[in-house]
């Protein structure tokens, strides 16, 4: 069977799934064995950073020469990189072992820029930023943060502000989203060599926006910081599902172009929740 876009979004959400529910079983023993008390924030600080971080980007990217942002962009997701692996490792390995393994991921990164190699680590990033955040959100405030950023999302990508920023960043080798390419051969292009803005490379490669599976990422977590592993299982179940109503929504209203995932998701996970509050499981 010849995989294609859906199978490998479907494929990558189940991964860091799954990597963030391992990462999360141990955090929790963790935190239970050392007594600590986290803090509870409401959707009011991630919803104004989020914003504020788009708008701060979008006219950085408008207003000033991609040749001057380069190295500070690529120092930001270099970070970024490097500290959601040290993350993911930090209760497996002893701190300074994570710390030279994440910094050699994220170098691995910069230097060679493989397709497979950009996708293994954002998924490993975003499962160590959901096991994190998810402990600090109820899973109410993350589906109120998805809720809003849906409709951000749903207007960016019809206005084309999304690809927009997609393409300028592409320009210098940073695609914030897992790129599949639409034939095997492709995992070894390197992210150098790809522009989007080139209509060429739009049709060999697709996207799936890697703040849909942070975010998806987050509320997992969350149900199962809140409710458990039962719970946790039928929310990824929901994700999935969200996840698979994309393709057909892609299909009947977007002609297979460039089109809003996190509404779906959303939908379906509060949907999953809601089933989930009125039955008594959660």
């Amino acid at each position: 069977m010849k995989l294609n876009p859906t199978h490998y979004s479907l494929a990558t959400l189940a991964a860091c799934q799954a990597l963030a529910i391992a990462v999360s079983l141990r955090q929790q023993v963790f935190i239970e064995e050392e007594g600590i008390v986290l803090p509870k924030i409401s959707a009011g600080p991630p919803l104004v950073y989020f914003f504020l971080t788009v708008a701060v980007l979008g006219l950085t990217l408008a207003f000033l020469p991609l040749r001057f942002l380069k190295y500070l962009i690529k120092g930001m997701f270099l970070l970024l990189y490097a500290w959601g692996v040290f993350v993911v490792l930090g209760l497996s390995l002893p701190a300074v072992a994570a710390g030279i393994i994440a910094a050699m991921g994220a170098l691995a990164w910069l230097k060679w820029p493989r397709l497979w190699l950009h996708n293994l680590l954002l998924g490993i990033a975003l499962a160590g930023y959901g096991s994190v955040f998810g402990f600090i959100l109820s899973p109410g405030s993350v589906l109120v943060i998805m809720a809003v950023i849906s409709i951000y999302d749903l207007v960016s990508v019809k206005s084309g502000h999304m690809m927009w920023m997609v393409k300028k960043l592409s320009g210098v080798a940073i695609v914030p989203a897992f790129i599949f390419p639409r034939r095997g051969t492709d995992w070894s292009i390197e992210l150098s060599d790809l522009r989007l803005e080139n209509e060429a490379d739009e049709r060999v490669v697709s996207l799936l926006g890697g703040g849909d599976v942070g975010f998806a990422l987050i509320l997992l977590v969350s149900v199962l910081a809140a409710a458990g592993i039962v719970p946790a299982f039928l929310t990824a179940g929901a994700l999935m599902l969200g996840l698979l109503s994309v393709f057909w929504v892609q299909r009947a209203f977007f002609k297979g172009g460039p089109t809003p995932a996190m509404p779906p998701i959303t939908a379906a996970a509060g949907l999953g929740y809601g089933l989930m509050l009125l039955t008594g499981i959660v």
